[in-house]
């Protein structure tokens, strides 16, 4: 008697455990289809134009694993139920057709799997789009996504060569000018030849969010990715300490921001109008800000933008300003201003030059 009783509770555990396992097929189950449905009720909705996308799964990836769980949960539902006398006759073929679903479901994933989900980044900032990019053999499909919560909206689709994925693999340049995200890869593996020159293969409207104020969108700052002041400018003038150089305090530097801009347009070959076709003017000192920094952007349409871009940067030079040269960018700094300055004549048909400072109130 006494190994009867030791023995009832090894056989009564096959009767517990089913029904959880039932229970935990069908949690699975409801969860796979309802992520299912989400995944073409959105495209249908949107005209294609949107698509579901979760950290770094995309429509595909979800779809895929919604699948495999789905089909799994099934084939788990069909072993699991008890299936007595002639119930067999109805239940053998289920088996085999969810165990068949499976195979196929796993088959499409194996087909399906590499597919990457990689945040723009342009300067080290996040520019708050991803690019979602999927290999097969020789083939390649590249999308640029602007997410918005749960879901995500195409503004791009690029071309690459044999099953080549850019993005994954670090093989572009983005810069991003505070109007819009220029974007460059490689269409091969040879990255040699990733420049910046000529049209970019995409133009992306910028993302702001004064929610961060480094990167313009929040968590913008890519991780890793310090801020690093373009090669050969001059720092401001610091004095030595016993710890080691300090940078010498900031001033109010509104009126050296004012003059270098005046400075700009009286070099620029008239008559000089802005993007909407307004003549510009150049904002008195006081009229700009001072709360740690100043500053103002110029787009301008002259005359002749190229003999007009020449003359403002030989200005510049003229004034004791150091030159370099960024990506599509033209730098000058005296140590205390720095100016970037972009001609986009073949983009906008305009100049785009701005004029920065650290800025205390005296």
């Amino acid at each position: 008697m006494t190994d009867d009783l030791a023995a009832a509770p090894a056989r009564s555990t096959p009767h517990v455990t089913r029904p959880r396992v039932l229970l935990a097929a069908v949690a699975v189950l409801t969860v796979s289809l309802g992520i299912l449905g989400l995944v073409y009720v959105v495209p249908l909705q949107t005209a294609g134009t949107r698509e579901v996308l979760v950290g770094g799964w995309d429509a595909v990836a979800l779809a895929v694993a919604s699948v495999v769980a789905a089909s799994v949960s099934i084939l788990v539902l069909v072993l699991a139920v008890r299936a007595p006398g002639w119930w067999l006759a109805l239940f053998v073929p289920l088996r085999l057709g969810a165990t068949v679903a499976v195979l196929g479901a796993l088959f499409a994933a194996l087909l399906s799997a590499g597919g990457t989900v990689t945040p723009l980044v342009a300067d080290g900032c996040r520019t708050g789009y991803v690019v979602a990019e999927r290999a097969f053999l020789f083939s390649a499909s590249v999308r640029v996504l602007r997410p918005d919560g749960l879901v995500a909206e195409e503004v791009a689709s690029l071309a690459t060569h044999d099953g080549h994925t850019p993005f994954r693999m670090g093989s572009y340049i983005a810069v991003d000018d505070d109007q819009v995200v220029e974007v460059w890869h490689t269409f091969d593996n040879d990255r040699e030849r990733l420049t910046a020159d000529g049209e970019p293969d995409a133009v992306l409207p910028r993302i702001v969010d004064a929610a961060d104020a480094t990167c313009g969108v929040p968590g913008g700052r890519e991780v890793g990715a310090a801020p690093v002041p373009p090669a050969n400018i001059p720092v401001p003038p610091s004095t030595e300490t016993g710890e080691g150089p300090a940078q010498e305090p900031a001033r109010d530097t509104r009126a050296e921001v004012a003059t270098m801009a005046a400075t700009a347009l009286n070099a620029a070959v008239g008559p000089i109008t802005d993007a909407a076709g307004a003549p510009v003017a150049v904002p008195s000192a006081g009229d700009l800000p001072c709360d740690g920094s100043t500053g103002l952007a110029l787009s301008l349409a002259t005359a002749d933008n190229a003999a007009s871009y020449a003359a403002i940067l030989a200005a510049f030079d003229a004034a004791g300003y150091a030159s370099d040269r960024a990506i599509q960018e033209d730098l000058r700094s005296n140590g205390v201003v720095l100016l970037s300055a972009r001609d986009r004549s073949s983009i906008d048909g305009l100049l785009h030059f701005s004029l920065s400072a650290e800025c205390v109130p005296g």
